[in-house]
């Protein structure tokens, strides 16, 4: 079984409970080993039930193998409270309308639907590029590993607000929100090899940058993707623009020296990039499809949120973009639909 398939089998369990997700992972990745920060503590949900491994150094699977299976089937987790929080936005009314009548929880909802999107989309090239044995896997599921894990944690967190009150208090049927806010936030700790792993990305982040693979940021800078978006996704060209720019200095810098502050202030910004790269890989195999991947207003705003996250300034979403994200939870909310991987989802051509 490939790591897509194991991956796809997996959303549905995180869907239900991260506990659960780690066990359907369990082939893959073996039982986790708890990697409690030293004189931390995490509050979670559904991992109190965990059980995990007595030492961390018991894990047998290799970190890039963890680190392409977790986070990729951790958007079960998020997908399934953004159904949930769609749910909530509807039964619940004030002011004279739903809550999904108020502009401010749109662009929540919106938001968060554009980061998990993106981190679908990186964490699904990953596992490709992981499956396919690439070289340049390493690198790109340590990138991967990094930012799918924020991006989780933020649409989670973007959830939690626009669900309220009924966040916090567990209010039934909703109470699921909450857990899975919580348990996004503690996986990257609670999973030994989703800790820190720009570190592990370092050394190759040079070769990364100057590669041409759809899934590395210098794709950005392709003549048919900048002519692909032109033509079909004219409102992306100013923000597209800006990363490609970003990528080719980016690439300028990876090769200098630098102190280790610097060096991961670099990685992340690769990251970023990264997840560009895959947002429009994805939106170029998907065109002309019905899929949202194809979607050139998603794609949009998946890049418009990594344009702000790599300038650490996040302006709202455009109301255009905020329409059709929340139409697409809306759908997906109705019709049970969950983010797929593999052949039917895979961001990176598998050459």
């Amino acid at each position: 079984m490939s790591i897509a398939e194991g991956v796809e089998r997996a959303r549905p369990a995180f869907g239900r409970d991260v506990s659960a997700g780690l066990d359907a992972l369990e082939p893959f990745i073996g039982r986790v080993g708890a990697a409690m920060p030293r004189g931390g503590r995490v509050v979670t949900s559904a991992l109190r039930g965990y059980r995990f491994e007595a030492a961390a150094a018991d894990a047998t699977a290799p970190a890039t193998l963890v680190r392409a299976a977790v986070p990729a089937a951790a958007l079960g987790a998020i997908d399934a409270a953004l159904r949930e929080s769609v749910r909530y936005a509807h039964a619940r009314h004030l002011y004279g309308g739903t809550v999904l009548d108020i502009p401010h929880a749109r662009s929540l909802l919106a938001a968060a639907l554009a980061d998990a999107l993106t981190a679908d989309a990186l964490s699904s090239a990953a596992v490709c590029l992981a499956d396919a044995h690439a070289p340049a896997a390493s690198i790109a599921v340590a990138v991967s590993a990094h930012l799918s894990c924020l991006l989780l944690a933020d649409a989670a967190q973007q959830v939690s607000v626009l669900a309220g009150s009924t966040f916090y208090a567990r209010i039934s049927p909703f109470e699921i929100i909450e857990q899975h806010v919580r348990d996004l936030a503690a996986l990257s700790v609670l999973v030994p090899d989703l800790a820190d792993p720009l570190p592990a990305a370092l050394e190759g982040v040079s070769r990364w940058c100057s590669d041409t693979d759809a899934a590395a940021p210098a794709s950005l800078l392709r003549p048919e993707v900048m002519a692909a978006i032109a033509a079909d996704a004219p409102g992306a060209v100013e923000v597209h623009v800006a990363l490609a720019a970003a990528a080719a200095e980016t690439a300028a810098e990876a090769g200098e020296p630098a102190d280790a502050h610097a060096a991961l202030e670099l990685a992340h910004r690769v990251s970023l990039l990264t997840a560009a790269a895959a947002v429009v890989a994805g939106w170029m195999q998907a065109r002309g499809s019905e899929a949202i991947a194809g979607d050139p207003l998603a794609m949009e705003a998946c890049l418009r949120r990594i344009r702000g996250r790599v300038v650490r300034r996040q302006p709202p979403l455009a109301a255009d973009l905020v329409a059709r994200l929340v139409a697409h939870a809306e759908a997906r909310a109705a019709s049970g639909e969950e983010m797929a991987i593999g052949p039917a989802r895979a961001t990176v051509p598998l050459i």
